[in-house]
């Protein structure tokens, strides 16, 4: 039994024909498609768009296929974590913007009654964990904003060889409501649906001191960037020949100087670990140590996941209108 959900309503039922599916589904931005509206441009847009007009051309292979058999056994395992989870096929929509959609694998509900977004994965043997990809992350907290959850479950597996599930279950992780991520991905649906209504222009209607800012920067840097490209051309030059006619440059360096000015070629030695060597060596020493480093690998991601320190930086890259 699906729990009392008071902020969304049902657009689509799950026993609906599919072409009233694709037609409801196309209306507004849905979770699968919000992490590329949230971060894409123009491009990325009209390549949506597409998509949600005509649907995707993708119709799942081998690996999808398998992924989604798993999620009612997934979804099982997931009323382990809650009070109860609610398999969902169902399309939602917000009842703050209706156009604002999504069809979480499932929903559960604590045993106040409070609303759970939950998502699972299935992944093939060999998959890497990395902690939850940010297009998964920002999908679960697109369907809380949907369902007004006040927090979401994450359940993912990776099968073994054999292609079976772990012998020891799913791994869960508890996602708690970012309001800041969900108030960034409101804010470029709506501006995605705005583009949309407009008629799709091939121009951003951007506040007017960044249009002013990117109006002085976008010819400075296309200046620049012909500049970079000319110097790396006759840095390679210069590289080449001084390798070519001066003695030992390519252990020791070389400098030269000329009326135009003058350079300091200098080298720069690293060492890492002869792989190749180490297995020809000790096979057994080599695997061992390999299995450590994943292990230890996978162990700072875990780390990660307990305690993060995350650091934010800013960059630019040009793009041609």
């Amino acid at each position: 039994m699906i729990p009392q959900i008071t902020a969304a309503r049902i657009v689509v039922p799950e026993d609906a024909p599919r072409t009233v599916w694709m037609l409801e589904r196309g209306e507004g931005p849905t979770a699968s498609i919000i992490s590329d509206i949230a971060h894409g441009g123009i491009k990325t847009w009209r390549r949506v768009l597409e998509q949600m007009m005509n649907g995707s051309t993708f119709r799942g292979n081998r690996a999808t296929a398998a992924g989604h058999s798993r999620e009612d056994a997934l979804l099982d395992e997931a009323a382990d974590q809650l009070h109860t989870v609610t398999p969902n096929r169902a399309l939602w929509a917000s009842l703050e913007n209706d156009l604002h959609r999504a069809t979480p694998d499932g929903i559960g509900a604590n045993s106040d009654g409070s609303i759970v977004a939950v998502e699972v994965k299935s992944h093939e043997h060999g998959h890497q964990f990395t902690g939850i990809p940010r297009d998964h992350m920002e999908q679960n907290q697109w369907q809380q904003h949907v369902l007004g959850a006040v927090s979401g479950l994450y359940g993912y597996e990776i099968r073994d060889e054999d292609d079976q599930p772990p012998a020891d279950g799913a791994t869960w992780i508890d996602v708690p409501r970012d309001d800041e991520m969900i108030a960034f991905l409101v804010y470029r649906a709506n501006l995605f649906i705005a583009w949309r209504d407009a008629g799709c222009p091939d121009v951003d209607d951007l506040p007017e001191d960044v249009a002013a800012a990117l109006d002085e920067w976008a010819p400075l840097k296309r200046e620049l960037d012909a500049l970079v490209k000319a110097e790396k051309k006759a840095a390679d030059a210069l590289k080449k020949a001084i390798a070519k006619s001066m003695p030992h440059a390519e252990r020791f360096g070389a400098v030269g100087i000329r009326e135009a000015g003058g350079f300091q070629c200098s080298v720069s030695e690293t060492t890492g670990i002869d792989e190749d060597a180490f297995a020809a060596d000790s096979l057994p020493l080599y695997r061992g140590w390999v299995a450590d480093v994943a292990r230890a690998k996978e162990r700072a991601e875990l780390l990660k996941h307990d305690y993060p320190k995350v650091r934010r930086t800013a960059s630019l890259r040009f793009q041609e209108a």
